[in-house]
């Protein structure tokens, strides 16, 4: 049996656990704890210098805890990781962790994050906001994987996904041959459904709007693609395609990244880890010539369909598929980069310097990353201009940063 501790939690930690120090003065990270709470901990794993453990009771709650709406969170769905948490404790802790990761892990001192701080960007915070989702299977059904463990929660509605989503996870029915995971993937201009699949079609059940393709004839070229409307503009997606979490935050994105890129008229921009052509299809429009890299053939088919009007509007543009890291380097004025959630690391640092632009837009997604490569940009030479947040995955621990460096 594991044993049990008294803690009061002192801060916040990056994945939106509680931290706090046990008796002996060691770290102790609580799994569903918030800041100033004392709680009994549950210990799961217990090393000399930190230890790791999950709520067992609150002694003594934040007056900012809530009972989480979704019967699945008391279930262990390890998705919305902060549903116990109201929405303005929520953003305090996202802020918290950003300021931390710039001072703990970038070296920044505090005036110089508090002259670049911006806060939060408009972002819808209410209702679903996912239009893509992805599912283990287990006993012929949808599931989530609990926390931290294999082991997975099928619920019966979810209220983060699009109602097309939700239908699938309420009916659809998946054979082991369909594989062990599954991305479903909708559109709330169109109502546009697809279905992706590790494995097989062969006994799949879904409702009846609802098309199925699978990862192989995705990675083909012979997948399925929806048509979604953001930012003022449509998009074609395919199954495996990256986009983000959904249109109104796709839609955020690109306000916060605009306001960080500043005019770009005249100005030579690479737009890296590009994807389907979000920014560069957007904010790049504006530029007097775009270099868009992308390595994910699924995206690269998309990226051509999306910027395809404005080379016919003949603006010069030089799609790279490629590895940014890989990629020859040329001058340019302004660089936006949207790496996944490793980063950029101080590869795709060395490669995107060589450009020597003036300026710099990185969009992080995973805290930790931002922090060391904020302090790699520094490194070489920029300086930290702007921080905005956008509040992307509302209930959960994770947040885009948006920061523009100048030299």
């Amino acid at each position: 049996m594991a044993s049990e501790i008294t803690l009061r939690i002192d801060r916040p930690a990056n994945d939106g656990q509680g931290v706090g120090r046990d008796e002996a003065g060691r770290t102790v990270f609580c799994e569903g704890a918030l800041p100033g709470e004392v709680v009994a901990v549950q210990l799961v794993e217990e090393k000399k210098r930190f230890a790791r453990g999950v709520v067992g009771r609150v002694l003594d709650a934040s007056p900012e805890r809530i009972v989480p709406v979704c019967k699945a969170r008391h279930e262990g769905c390890g998705g919305c990781d902060m549903a116990h948490a109201t929405d303005p404790v929520q953003r305090t802790i996202k802020a918290h962790v950003v300021r931390d990761a710039l001072s703990r892990i970038g070296r920044f001192d505090d005036a110089t994050i508090d002259a670049a701080w911006k806060g939060f960007a408009d972002t819808p915070t209410s209702g679903w906001y996912r239009t893509t989702a992805r599912f283990a299977v287990a006993n012929g059904r949808l599931g989530y994987r609990q926390a931290k463990s294999h082991s997975t929660v099928h619920p019966a509605h979810c209220r983060v996904v699009h109602p097309n989503i939700d239908a699938v996870i309420s009916e659809g029915r998946f054979p082991d041959s369909a594989g062990p995971e599954v991305v479903v993937r909708t559109s709330a201009a169109t109502g546009e459904t697809i279905v992706v699949l590790d494995g097989v079609p062969d006994g799949v059940t879904v409702p009846g709007r609802v098309e199925v393709t699978t990862r192989t004839r995705d990675s083909a070229g012979r997948g399925l693609s929806i048509t979604e409307e953001a930012a003022g503009r449509s998009w074609t997606i395919s199954g495996e395609s990256f986009f983000q979490a959904g249109p109104g935050v796709a839609t955020a994105l690109v306000d916060a990244v605009s306001r960080a890129a500043g005019d770009l008229s005249g100005s030579r921009l690479v737009d890296a880890y590009c994807g389907v052509g979000l920014f560069a299809g957007t904010v790049g429009r504006a530029a007097s010539e775009l270099i868009a890299i992308e390595v994910a053939p699924s995206s690269v088919r998309d990226l051509r369909r999306n910027l395809d009007q404005q080379i016919r509007d003949g603006q010069p543009v030089d799609i790279v598929e490629s590895r940014v890291e890989s990629w020859q380097p040329t001058p340019a004025d302004v660089v936006i980069a949207d790496p996944a959630r490793a980063g950029l690391g101080a590869d795709g640092v060395r490669a995107l310097v060589q450009t020597n632009a003036e300026r710099f837009v990185l969009v992080s997604c995973d805290t930790g990353s931002f922090g060391r490569d904020a302090g790699l940009l520094r490194d070489a030479g920029y300086e930290l201009e702007s921080i905005e947040l956008v509040d992307a995955f509302r209930d959960t621990s994770h947040v885009e940063v948006i920061t523009a460096f100048s030299r």
